[in-house]
């Protein structure tokens, strides 16, 4: 389940606050809340979000979840259900069905094959049914990729949160980042600064030039070729990277975590369990081998 979705405030007249933007209550409060506001208490703070496992999508199955100790008083059933289909609009207003040449300054939750030509400073919440979004800039964030979903370019500062099941980006510039990849999730190219934190399952990366970075490989995934100044921090589980150059680097290699070749200056820190190195060429190297950790081809000078 996404942290913080989504964020609302209920107010004593009917008023919800909310804004696509906000990481935490505390921003809707200094924002819309008045002193007035504050002094008489006459608002609660609140999320409205699916139950676990349901799409974003699936609106009937949201629910109102109070982050206050208790309901106010005013809060009726009445008053309750007026609440909940106002909500229930906000969210509906977000699902894009259809093709768009922009998002800007938006929240959205894409189903139903949309097409986004382009996204400019939006938050988009979800990703389903195949959508794609051609190029997703700047401060753009996605929070959940999943059911066959594409990205075709991230750059600068874009940011995808969460990619499962056959979800795919093409390709990441500069400081575009993915926070997770699980099931069988797949970046074809990564450039410059862009940055992977954890890969879980059979997720792939194709290529990662010059800077980029992947901190935790885990459970049978794989990075088909590292170039320049890329670095992977760990590796785990049968994880495969096909070939290494320039001063491409591997801090951790476990278990049964594999590099087929390494070329130039690439070079892996420590090796422990079963990890294996199929061939070193040129000036690559491994540092350290632990337990039955293995280097299966000579060193060509």
């Amino acid at each position: 389940m996404l942290r913080n979705y989504y964020l609302v405030i209920i107010k004593k007249d009917g008023t919800i606050i909310h804004n696509i933007f906000a990481t935490t209550h505390k921003d809707l409060i200094a924002k819309y809340i008045t002193p007035t506001d504050a002094r008489e208490k006459n608002y609660f703070k609140a999320r409205f979000r699916p139950n676990e496992n349901i799409r974003l999508d699936d609106v009937d199955n949201y629910l109102l979840i109070n982050s206050e100790i208790y309901f106010p008083d005013w809060f009726d059933d009445t008053f309750k259900n007026l609440i909940i289909t106002k909500l229930k609009i906000i969210i509906k207003s977000m699902i894009v069905k259809s093709k768009k040449k922009l998002l800007l300054h938006e929240g959205v939750i894409l189903t139903k094959n949309s097409v986004i030509e382009e996204a400019k400073h939006c938050m988009i919440f979800g990703m389903y049914d195949e959508s794609r979004i051609e190029y997703l800039d700047e401060t753009s964030e996605v929070k959940l990729m999943t059911d066959n979903t594409m990205i075709t370019k991230m750059v600068d500062g874009s940011k995808v949160i969460e990619m499962r099941g056959n979800s795919k980006i093409k390709e990441m510039r500069d400081y575009a980042r993915v926070a997770e990849m699980r099931d069988k999730a797949k970046v074809g190219k990564m450039f410059e600064h862009s940055k992977i934190t954890v890969l879980k399952g059979n997720t792939n990366i194709m290529e990662m030039n010059d800077e980029a970075h992947a901190e935790r490989v885990k459970h049978t995934s794989r990075v088909d070729e590292m170039h320049g100044h890329s670095t992977i921090e760990e590796m785990w589980d049968w994880s495969i990277v096909e070939k290494m150059y320039d001063y491409a680097k591997i801090n951790f290699m476990d278990e049964d975590s594999k590099v087929m070749e390494m070329h130039g200056h690439s070079m892996i820190e420590q090796m422990h369990g079963h990890s294996i190195v199929g061939k070193l060429y040129e000036n690559s190297l491994v540092r350290k081998i632990h337990d039955k950790a293995q280097i299966l081809g000579d060193k060509y000078n």
